[in-house]
């Protein structure tokens, strides 16, 4: 047994004594026991420990097999900290991960069930090893026998990061998942993260840890919607963590065996805690790559508590947090006055040992050399509970105003008839050159667009009322799981028909539904009950112009009761 073993490994070894007939691994080609679960990550870590070094990376290719897994809790249990890599990113990617983490040995994919393959790294992978040198070994060298993995994360720069964490912070963040989750061995999880995403590290830890079974399944197997229903119901899953688009997007039955479900990776909506809590306890939970996974796990959410916003939860892992308040070039008067709302940033043993650069390691440490990381995330605390709101850099200035949009999105999600709501900044209309002057609110959900503008009208200041409300059938996202931001906007902007409006009024009342996103637009509106403001009177003062009335100006537009006065004026249209 190794020196480095962590206590995470010591916990699995248990769990292989004391159940060793139980299920450890199922795949689609059959149960792996405890009892051989433990036989190939003794018989991995052994021949690992012949091969490299103590501290040496390994890479593992990020195929969902139980050899997959296998080898990752015997790269833990010898001391050779590991990186998932995945063979369909791009060559120069993984070439990177390779040379800069000195990667010798890598883990092949295999069948779903096989026993791991330990091979030399792929030469595409090596690149030019002559040319090429590991990242600051000597930086790396100071924390040798307390790393426990790597893993890349573009965050919100778009450029991978490479973060360096430690096995000992593992134990007490899988711990306090296990008695939160009341897993034990009858309890079934279903390993559903990409496994370059940190999110696989729980679902994998705290199942083997409780001596419970992973279901590993290929990503045909995990398509949200009706695929992941049916495999939820034919696998017996009793433990799901997943993101707020899966949840969205599938239906819990009575077929299902569900006992915990958990919200990861993304906004909670009420609209999701709504559907699932009828179906299992639900939780909340929040964390990043850079501090050791999950920083905040909520208690089972009741929705009748949730109304407002859905809360992070309670500290899990050896951490802890504080909030800085916002510079008055950050956020709006209100939030600073209250003395709620901040930047979120974790303390203590959680937080990893920093980023691997090219130019070295650069530690999250402040002055004092304490394990500090500025998250980046805005959260509100109010009576005792951390609520999220938005990212720091995701902030928007419309009109002068600086924005949070995640707050707005949470108010819209208030509405029963909302499930998700994404609000960016845009120009009005398709010119490159416009001002980002409209605040437009992208909605999933059976409400109207005028049932989302009464309802936001209700609980937002005036200047945070968005000028779009666009309703869509379904949410574009990244390959990465995020919203699709661009794609959005690309949707909103494509034309709504073929034809195209014929007369004067058509024109108009198009127009009209393109600048507020209300798309039974009548001409008995009137223009900015329905969500006109300065800048797309602007827009719509061009369109009269262009129909023929030369002279109309933006009081005209102002004074207007409704749009019937307005297509009334225009030339051949009557008075």
């Amino acid at each position: 047994m190794s020196v480095q073993q962590t206590a995470v490994v010591a916990e699995i070894q248990r769990r292989i004594r004391d159940n060793s007939d139980g299920d450890a691994i199922e795949t689609v080609d059959g149960v792996l026991s405890y009892r051989e679960f433990g036989r190939r990550v003794e018989g991995f870590a052994t021949r690992l420990a012949t091969l490299c070094a103590p501290g040496e990376f390994i890479g593992i290719e990020a195929a969902r097999t139980s050899g997959s897994v296998v080898a990752m809790v015997g790269a833990l249990l010898a001391g050779r900290p590991f990186v998932f890599i995945d063979p369909r990113d791009s060559v120069d990617s993984n070439t990177t991960k390779v040379s800069s983490l000195g990667i010798r040995w890598v883990v092949r994919g295999s069948a779903p069930s096989d026993v791991p393959a330990l091979v030399p790294a792929p030469a595409e992978w090596r690149g030019d090893t002559a040319g090429r040198h590991r990242w600051a070994p000597d930086d790396v060298a100071l924390h040798r026998g307390s790393i426990g993995y790597a893993i890349h994360t573009s965050g919100s720069t778009g450029e991978p990061k490479c973060v360096l964490v430690r096995a000992g912070s593992l134990a007490r963040m899988v711990g306090d998942h296990v008695r939160a989750l009341e897993l034990d061995t009858a309890s079934r999880t279903l390993q559903f993260a990409r496994l370059t995403f940190d999110g696989c590290i729980t679902e994998i830890l705290w199942t083997l840890t409780a001596g419970a079974c992973l279901v590993v399944l290929g990503e045909e197997h995990l398509t949200p919607g009706a695929v992941l229903r049916g495999t939820l119901e034919k696998f017996r899953v009793t433990h799901l963590k997943t993101t707020p688009f899966a949840l969205t997007a599938t239906e819990p039955t009575t077929a299902m065996s569900l006992r915990h479900v958990i919200n990861g990776g993304g906004a909670c909506r009420q609209a999701v805690v709504r559907k699932w809590a009828a179906a299992a306890a639900f939780h909340n939970a929040y964390g990043l790559t850079e501090t050791t996974v999950c920083n905040f796990l909520s208690r089972p959410l009741d929705p009748d508590d949730c109304t407002e916003a859905v809360p992070l939860g309670a500290v899990v892992g050896d951490c802890g947090f504080d909030v800085l308040p916002l510079t008055a070039a950050d956020g709006d008067d209100a939030a600073r006055s209250r003395g709620t709302r901040g930047e979120l940033v974790i303390t203590g043993e959680s937080v990893a040992i920093g980023y691997l650069t090219p130019q070295g390691l650069r530690p999250f440490v402040d002055g004092d050399a304490n394990r500090v990381y500025r998250t980046g995330d805005i959260v509100e605390v109010r009576d005792g509970e951390v609520f999220f709101v938005e990212r720091l850099d995701r902030q928007l200035k419309v009109r002068g105003f600086r924005l949070d949009p995640g707050e707005i999105e949470a108010a819209a999600c208030r509405l029963t008839g909302v499930a998700e709501a994404v609000v960016t900044a845009e120009p009005h209309t398709r010119a490159d050159d416009v001002a980002e002057d409209a605040l437009v609110c992208y909605y999933l959900g059976a409400a109207t667009a005028r049932e989302v503008r009464a309802h936001l009208d209700a609980v937002l200041d005036p200047y945070k009322v968005p000028s779009v409300i666009h309703q869509v059938d379904a949410l574009p996202y990244t390959r990465n799981g995020k919203v699709d931001r661009d794609a959005l906007r690309a949707g909103r902007r494509s034309p709504a028909d073929t034809g195209g409006p014929v007369t004067a009024e058509d024109r108009v009342l198009d127009w009209v539904r393109r600048l507020t996103g209300v798309t039974d637009v009548r001409l008995d509106d009137n223009f900015y009950d329905i969500g006109g403001d300065s800048a797309s009177t602007v827009v719509l003062v061009d369109v009269l112009k262009g129909l023929g009335w030369m002279e109309v100006g933006v009081r005209d537009v102002l004074r207007a009761e409704n749009l019937r006065v307005l297509v009334d004026r225009l030339p051949g249209q009557g008075a």
